[in-house]
């Protein structure tokens, strides 16, 4: 109760009581969805050479983007006066000591977008929980967990950071990556379009309570 309560303070203190009220729903909603949830997914796949205008900065004064890989990072970034939002659950710092990367945008040192990339197997947990396929020993990693804040939306920056999160991987050797979007996430599927996503399995997640299930089969024409 106490997280829930300094969260939801720093959402009136940050956003306003429209955004107290959007934190709360979308709380609602993710914990409706781990007592009962049937979810579809397309896990696509993209080539870390991949170009697209996205790569073009977004016209935003002001804007920064960093990479945190380690919770020094984050300090660092914070001495610098940037806003870190402790209470996020996008921006969750235990997933660095894991080996996640976060891929930030700051506009005017105020948090604007996050995206996260995982390399290896034990850092999954910061884009999704989902248990479809990365082989991360043959150079393929995966992404996921991006946020917007939502007065910075519509503005290309999910797109453009996913240009550098691809970036980032091809500095690091990996030559492809995967990533889950849910069927119904229409931004998601409109951000990702430039870096030419490949459809290669559709899956189905099921959880009632403690028990869950996933299927996935090959989309049709796939290369896999």
């Amino acid at each position: 109760m106490n997280h829930l309560r300094a969260r939801a303070e720093h959402l009136l203190r940050t956003a306003g009581v429209r955004g107290l009220l959007a934190g709360l729903g979308r709380h609602v909603r993710v914990a409706r969805r781990f007592v009962f949830c049937v979810d579809r997914y397309v896990i696509y796949q993209f080539d870390t050479q991949a170009s697209g205008p996205a790569q073009q900065q977004p016209d935003i004064e002001g804007l920064e983007v960093v990479i945190l890989e380690r919770d020094e990072d984050v300090e660092r970034l914070i001495g610098d006066g940037f806003d870190i939002p402790p209470f996020h659950p996008s921006f969750r710092r235990a997933w660095l000591e894991r080996g996640g990367v976060a891929v930030c945008a700051f506009v005017h040192r105020q948090p604007a977008h996050i995206g996260w990339v995982a390399l290896s197997a034990g850092a999954r947990g910061c884009c999704d929980g989902l248990p479809y396929r990365v082989d991360f020993e043959h150079g393929e990693a995966c992404w996921g967990g991006a946020y917007t804040w939502p007065r910075f939306r519509g503005r290309g920056l999910y797109a453009y950071v996913c240009g550098l999160r691809l970036k980032y991987m091809r500095e690091h050797g990996f030559t492809s990556c995967r990533d889950a979007v849910e069927v119904r996430n229409v931004a998601s599927l409109k951000g990702q379009a430039p870096w030419h996503p490949r459809p290669c399995f559709s899956g189905r997640f099921v959880r009632f309570l403690t028990w869950t299930s996933w299927r996935e089969q090959p989309c049709e024409g796939a290369l896999t």
